[in-house]
């Protein structure tokens, strides 16, 4: 078995490791102040090997390999397209390059020493390795996960478990009416795992939104009606909540601070790699991709840095656990991507001059010059397809990816759709329209003008969902087609 997942992740890595050639520089506006401002600065691009299709990354500890989920096409004679996407997982060193294959499966974690990394096969047990032998398979009914040190805290029904050193122990009950039943219930840890949030979804669009102590699993009702997305930080137990038009962050103590969206130059919010602030901003068209860099500010925490400078990338955009590296994904062709790394640092002319893809004029000809015209708008495996009753493409994501929008247009409804839940539907002329559903945060309004790549939404499990997915679909003068072949 492992053989053949060796083989298989050869096959989705294509090139198989060959160098991606010399660093080029990617010429960026003029800043109309005279000069980039002092801050936070990823703007040295890395070579990596060739990674495809990546959908969620995660650093170990000692900031050294990476554990990926990535989407592998395969031939297919069920598939209306004759292929079908399955989630792989595998680790690579960042320095040297190297491919080990794990498992199929997504979500992994790497334990708080990296002696451990967990993932899920997907509706099989959680599984634990060491050393890449499995150590554990564990019954668990939510698929989020958290490692504290070595030990790993999940749910299972009402429990609230902890697997350490080959024994496991319950260390709270939820009580009956609290019990999490995914995926109407959705249940995320802070990254000290001291707390937890849980998110019930109504198919009536009712979102309610608890906080729980995981020495107790008792929880409070989060007074935030109208909030679209939550998040916790990478270190400590800060909650990000956020509005419509605002951002909220919850501290230790409960204490809250707020800040209007307007305030910024856009709607995109990441995470420092201490947790302590966010970077806040706009991502320009994600055509090609790692073409362009863009200022976001700095809001929470001591903020002793004023902007920060970020490329333009997709999917898990993440920083190094030590806050050298920030990651993400180009766009190589209409439905695939690559993974792109960055060096970060205070800025220096010499040492963080602007290195970008040199390689991103070449995609955009590819790009360009492919006879379809839609781009996948989200880096995530096609799930489903347009066949049966199923009316378009269901792509997997975590929650809080990017979705973009396929072709640039006109956006035409923002809101509750039904069983689609939160949306966005857009039109480009021609009695050409595209609809994204299920999603959380909305990053458009009703009226405005986007281009193609440009962020519209993020990820969620609004509505009727069976997982963090974008549904995409796609009508001509009013009758259904398939996105994937426009």
């Amino acid at each position: 078995m492992r053989a053949k997942l060796a083989l298989a992740l050869l096959s989705l890595v294509l090139c198989a490791w060959m160098p991606t050639g010399p660093v080029g520089t990617t010429q960026v506006p003029d800043d109309p102040a005279g000069a980039w401002e002092p801050g936070l600065n990823c703007t040295g691009r890395v070579d990596l090997p060739l990674i495809q299709n990546a959908i969620e990354t995660k650093w170990s500890p000692d900031n050294k390999t990476l554990a990926i989920t990535a989407g592998q096409r395969t031939p297919s004679t069920t598939s209306p397209v004759g292929w079908k996407e399955d989630e792989v997982i595998y680790t690579v060193d960042v320095r040297t390059g190297s491919l080990s294959p794990v498992g199929f499966g997504i979500r992994p974690e790497w334990s708080g020493t990296g002696t451990y990394l967990s993932y899920w096969p997907r509706d099989q047990d959680l599984r634990v390795l060491r050393g890449g032998k499995v150590e554990a398979k564990l019954l668990m009914s939510i698929p989020e996960v958290r490692w504290v040190g070595d030990k790993l805290l999940y749910i299972y029904k009402r429990d609230i478990r902890e697997w350490s050193n080959g024994e496991t122990r319950t260390v709270a009950r939820f009580d009956k009416d609290f019990e999490p039943a995914y995926p109407l219930d959705d249940v995320y840890w802070s990254a000290d795992g001291t707390r937890f949030t849980m998110t019930r979804y109504s198919y009536d669009g009712t979102i309610e939104r608890y906080m729980g102590k995981t020495a107790t699993a008792e929880v409070d009702l989060i007074d935030a009606p109208n909030a679209t997305y939550t998040e916790w930080s990478p270190t400590g137990n800060t909650l990000l909540v956020r509005y419509p038009n605002k951002l909220e962050l919850i501290g230790p103590d409960g204490a809250t601070q707020s800040t209007p969206l307007s305030r910024f130059g856009g709607a995109i919010a990441s995470w420092t790699a201490d947790g302590r602030s966010l970077l806040v901003g706009r991502i320009a068209s994600t055509i090609p991709a790692g073409d362009a860099f863009e200022k976001f500010a700095v809001w929470g925490g001591a903020q002793a840095q004023p902007v920060a400078t970020l490329p333009n990338l997709i999917g898990a955009r993440t920083f190094s656990p030590d806050g050298r590296y920030f990651i993400g994904l180009s766009r190589e062709r209409l439905d695939t991507t690559r993974l792109e790394l960055y060096r970060c640092g205070t800025w220096s002319d010499d040492e963080w001059n602007l290195r970008g893809d040199p390689e991103a004029a070449a995609r955009l000809g590819l790009i360009d010059g492919d006879e379809l015209r839609f781009v996948r708008p989200a880096a995530g495996d096609v799930a489903q397809f347009l066949q049966y009753s199923h009316t378009g493409i269901d792509i997997a994501a975590p929650v809080g990816s990017i979705i973009v929008a396929a072709d640039g247009g006109t956006v035409t409804k923002v809101g509750w759709q039904g069983v689609g839940g939160n949306g966005v539907c857009m039109s480009h002329g021609g009695g050409l329209e595209t609809c994204y559903f299920h999603t959380s945060a909305t990053l458009v309004n009703v009226g405005q003008r986007v281009v193609r790549g440009q962020p519209i939404a993020l990820v969620g499990m609004t509505g009727v969902t069976t997982g963090p997915h974008v549904h995409w679909e796609a009508h001509l003068f009013g009758q259904l087609i398939d996105p994937l072949a426009r």
